[in-house]
């Protein structure tokens, strides 16, 4: 009997010793492993988590910076109106009244400063679209919202121009104040519903600033609460809410490229742009 068959089952013994301690030893670090990758995860979650969370305050402060500069000018244009009807009684009655105190060139200001808001907004948006995809529709909603208001906005500021008081420039204090006299009923009425129409196109995308807050809620803060937050529910079903799931936000964004003024607006500027290349490119053809 040689030595290996004399210590047999020693070798073996030691060798399932040896394959024993192999196979904790890959145990252990496949454990490791596994808890690295983990750990990984979990920090890749927590800063996902963190970024959406500084996405959601950047947004809501733009928001409500914007909220704030659209209710400004509404209620200034809206304001108008009661103190063009007072003024209107005051001269009627036989009495001097005092001027209006509201100005054009102020509402001017405000609306101005509301639409410089907005594409501040819509920049953050550029900003924000690999972690917020569905801020695409509210994009295209709030463009169309905003060229309602800007075309709303030059017939009332002119019709203001010639109803309103006007100082003098700055500069020119020795220059009296400019006092129109009250307005015939006609006029007014034109005023009425100029003012209106600025109105509800501001309310509008103001009813759209509270989709996109809703919106934001749900998508950017889920993963730190359970509930989320109900879509706005008009009372007239014509009016639209903004919505992010992908199926509404394609029917969305159709409605506004093709069923709005800023759509029909947008398409007849790219008609125009590919007109101009294809005439360029036949007249360099031409030429050659």
């Amino acid at each position: 009997m040689n030595w290996l068959q004399a210590n047999a089952t020693e070798l073996i013994g030691d060798g399932l010793k040896v394959l024993g301690l192999i196979a904790a030893a890959g145990t252990v670090v496949w454990q490791l492993r596994k808890q690295h990758k983990n750990s990984l995860a979990l920090q890749r979650e927590n800063a996902r988590e963190a970024l959406k969370l500084r996405i959601y305050e950047t947004l809501v402060q733009r928001i409500r910076t914007l909220s704030d500069a659209n209710i400004a000018a509404s209620m200034y244009a809206f304001g108008i109106l009661p103190a063009v009807e007072n003024f209107q009684r005051e001269h009627s009655a036989g009495r001097r009244p005092s001027p209006m105190q509201q100005r054009a060139p102020a509402f001017s200001d405000l609306h101005f400063k509301a639409a410089g808001h907005l594409a501040e907004l819509i920049v953050e948006f550029e900003c924000w679209s690999i972690a917020f995809p569905g801020l695409n529709v509210f994009q295209v909603a709030l463009n169309a919202a905003a060229y309602d208001v800007r075309q709303s906005f030059p017939p009332l500021f002119a019709a203001l121009l010639q109803i309103l008081p006007m100082d003098p420039p700055p500069g020119e204090t020795g220059k009296p104040t400019i006092i129109h006299p009250p307005p015939s009923p006609e006029v007014f009425s034109a005023l009425k519903r100029l003012t209106e129409q600025y109105k509800a196109a501001v309310d509008e995308m103001g009813c759209y600033i509270n989709d996109l807050t809703v919106e934001a809620q749900n998508n950017l803060l889920h993963g730190l609460f359970e509930g989320r937050v109900p879509p706005r529910q008009p009372l007239d079903p014509r009016h639209r809410v903004i919505s992010t799931v992908p199926e509404k936000a394609q029917a969305l964004i159709r409605y506004f490229e093709t069923e709005t003024a800023w759509g029909r607006n947008q398409a007849a500027i790219n008609a125009e742009v590919v007109a101009e290349v294809l005439a360029k490119a036949a007249s360099q053809s031409a030429s050659k």
